[in-house]
């Protein structure tokens, strides 16, 4: 049984101030350990109040690795190291670290930044992190390959980490060293929510139980909803994954979600500024140029990672060209491609009519299938979909027949793993994931033919490669393992086509597919900035001319103020609109807040309990609509009913192109279904994500 516990804790953020904020915990969910090494603190170490993204690392090697971290102000950055957390004899100082700087978009700040410092004008810059911040990239070379080393962050001798041997990261294996490894699969889980973080912890619990950790992680994209800012990145991906990443690397993809704010074709945005990726084949594999799309070797196992978001995915494209001399050139004997839009898939998404699966299915699976994929690893579809060993499905739609090469279950405790011939062979088949349920909302569209598992729940993937098996198994949330499958590379197979394979039965939508609201969760960890129950300026039995109410500028002196919530005959109301019923059905409310710093806000949305239905407006732009058709005020058409009863979350859409520094507005107008309706309720309390 799971408990949920909520305290308050004094908090200064987007707002500014000190202000209260509202903190989920779930006991046995979270558990916090402290460093075996209890000593104290000596008078040159310093708490992490000026690191504003933990240090996490990235772009291992045999040899090097790098060390990222920011900084709400510059430091004399130093990395120290060593293969004893008590001992870190070595240091990387500042003229070997890469140095980034936040100086914004305003051309009036930047020039008057670089007149305060006109030595910044020098450092690279970050595409769009809060103005002042320092982002630092520090690469410890000349390391021992396969090997533990413990780490720490320092301001020349301030120490900023603490004495944790968490702070730590191994080596890879030389290549073309047998070496087992444990990699995570994560895709689609960027949203912060309780789902998101459930994930994450069944992934430690699981390892932890048989005390064999991660060596890498693979996040398969969109691991910051909802348009993939600077502020969504460091709270929907870096702080839920921060324990992780400090000593684990991530090897990530890129989605549509980051693909709103940062671009392949050029390498900017926050996604870019986010990780550290091979260019050079620093990591192994033929060298690309560029971060959109890689590779890199672990031991025998060669990863690729592509752009299916935003570049050429024609067989004549730059990518398609990279793609084929980067398989022509490698020696592994095992070989796992990931990227974010599935060549396969009937989840949230459909692999039959979009676009980008549909080219991906047609221009690059003929090249990686001729190159001799073992496990394709793709997000996008917000669901778990496994397939059998297959080849050659290229057509639109997908079908099953003759592309199929094994239709058993793959499990090694069911009808046995998949074989393949040991090394690279063409065509001899592949396995395809779709592993897009890592926290956004899982659903579902229909059935592909070449799928042997089917699950619409939030999880992730651990795959193990130890000499000639593979072996996936798919963690629900809960920590249940819910698929196992296995492919074995040994000996000399010949492959053979089935004409008539074993296909996945009928499935049918659910008779009333309509949106349910309980599943929309609020952030885990959010700010009241309209706190339940506050005053609002209110107007009745009236309606505003246009919309000019719902600006700053308009002047609502002369409307009462009354606490939330509005209604009647629901004996919850603090303002109790005693004549509404058969005299009028719409009310119009607006409430004033502040926000210091509007882009540190990565979410803003409603709590609210209606009845029937209502427009919101942020600074006089439309956020959000329920149940009104189309129209506004008294012109409003098609109002549905809505049953008040408890508080539902509305995220509002599009919120940055519209929240300022300093003063907002957020205005409501509350519709009831008609005139003489028995009841009407409108409760509203705005909050942010911490």
């Amino acid at each position: 049984m799971m408990l949920t516990m909520r305290f308050q804790k004094a908090f200064r953020g987007p707002l500014g101030r000190s202000a209260v904020v509202v903190l989920a915990f779930f006991v046995g969910l979270v558990s916090l350990t402290a460093s075996d090494d209890s000593e104290t603190y000596s008078t040159n170490e310093a708490p992490q109040s000026i690191i504003v993204r933990a240090p996490h690392v990235q772009l291992a090697t045999p040899s090097s690795i790098v060390v990222v971290w920011r900084t709400e102000k510059r430091i004399n950055p130093v990395i120290r190291y060593g293969d004893d957390p008590a001992n870190l004899l070595h240091a990387v100082s500042n003229q070997n670290i890469t140095i980034r700087v936040a100086l914004g978009t305003n051309r009036a700040e930047i020039k008057q930044a670089l007149e305060k410092s006109p030595e910044i004008a020098h450092f690279p810059r970050l595409h769009s992190a809060v103005v002042g911040t320092w982002q630092y990239e520090a690469k410890i070379a000349g390391l021992q390959s396969n090997s533990k080393y413990y780490y720490a962050v320092y301001d020349g001798d301030t120490r900023l980490t603490g004495r944790d041997p968490s702070y730590r990261f191994t080596t890879h294996p030389l290549i073309g060293q047998s070496q087992p490894m444990r990699i995570w699969v994560v895709g689609d889980s960027g949203t912060a929510r309780e789902g998101q973080s459930l994930v994450h912890h069944a992934m430690t619990l699981f390892t932890a139980a048989d005390r064999r950790p991660l060596d890498f992680y693979l996040h398969l994209g969109d691991m910051a909803y909802n348009r993939g800012r600077d502020t969504e990145f460091q709270s929907r991906f870096f702080k839920m994954y921060e324990p992780t990443l400090r000593n684990v690397v991530c090897w990530p993809t890129m989605g549509n979600h980051e693909g709103a704010t940062s671009k392949g074709t050029n390498g900017v945005g926050p996604y870019y500024d986010a990780y550290v990726c091979p260019t050079r084949g620093e990591a192994g594999g033929v060298p690309s140029g560029t971060e959109a799309y890689y590779s890199f070797d672990y031991g025998r196992a060669h990863f690729i990672c592509l752009n299916s978001h935003d570049l050429d995915r024609k067989p004549t494209g730059a990518m398609a060209q990279w793609l084929k001399m980067d398989l022509e050139r490698t020696k592994a004997d095992w070989l796992i491609a990931f990227f974010h839009h599935p060549p396969y898939t009937k989840g949230s998404h459909d692999s039959d009519r979009e676009k980008q699966l549909v080219e991906m299915r047609t221009y690059i699976m003929p090249i990686l299938e001729s190159g001799g994929v073992d496990v394709v690893l793709t997000g996008h579809s917000h669901i778990y979909e496994r397939s059998m060993l297959m080849d050659g499905a290229y057509a639109t739609p997908t079908i099953a027949e003759n592309v199929i090469l094994d239709d058993g279950d793959g499990d090694p405790n069911g009808d046995g793993p998949y074989q393949k011939s040991a090394g690279i062979h063409p065509n001899q088949g592949a396995i395809q994931v779709v592993a897009g349920h890592g926290g956004a909302r899982v659903s579902r569209k229909g059935t592909i033919p070449v799928f042997r598992k089917i699950i619409v729940e939030h999880g992730s993937v651990i795959m193990d490669i130890d000499g000639d098996t593979l072996t996936g198994t798919m963690l629900n949330k809960f920590n249940e393992v819910r698929d196992t499958f296995s492919l074995i590379k040994r000996g000399r197979i010949n492959p053979r086509r089935i004409l008539n394979p074993w296909q996945p039965p009928n499935w049918r939508p659910p008779r009333s597919p309509g949106e349910d609201e309980s599943t929309v969760e609020p952030p885990e960890d959010f700010i009241e900035v309209i706190p339940k129950n506050a005053e609002w300026h209110y107007l009745v039995d009236d309606d505003p001319e246009g919309l000019s109410w719902t600006q700053l500028d308009f002047d609502p002196s002369d409307w009462p103020l009354g606490p939330a919530g509005f209604g009647y005959a629901d004996n919850d109301d603090r303002t109790v609109l005693s004549n509404m019923q058969s005299n009028y059905a719409r009310i119009y409310i607006r409430r004033e807040f502040e926000i210091e710093h509007a882009d540190y806000v990565a979410e803003i949305g409603l709590m609210i309990n209606y009845d029937d239905a209502f427009i919101a407006y942020l600074n006089g732009k439309e956020v959000a609509r329920k149940g009104v058709g189309k129209g506004h005020g008294h012109e409003a058409k098609e109002i549905k009913g809505h049953d008040a009863g408890k508080f539902v979350y509305v995220a509002l859409k599009d919120f940055e192109k519209h929240l300022k520094d300093g003063r907002n507005v957020l205005a409501i107008e509350g519709h009831n279904a008609n005139k003489d309706s028995t009841d009407f309720t409108l409760d509203p309390f705005l909050i942010i994500e911490d």
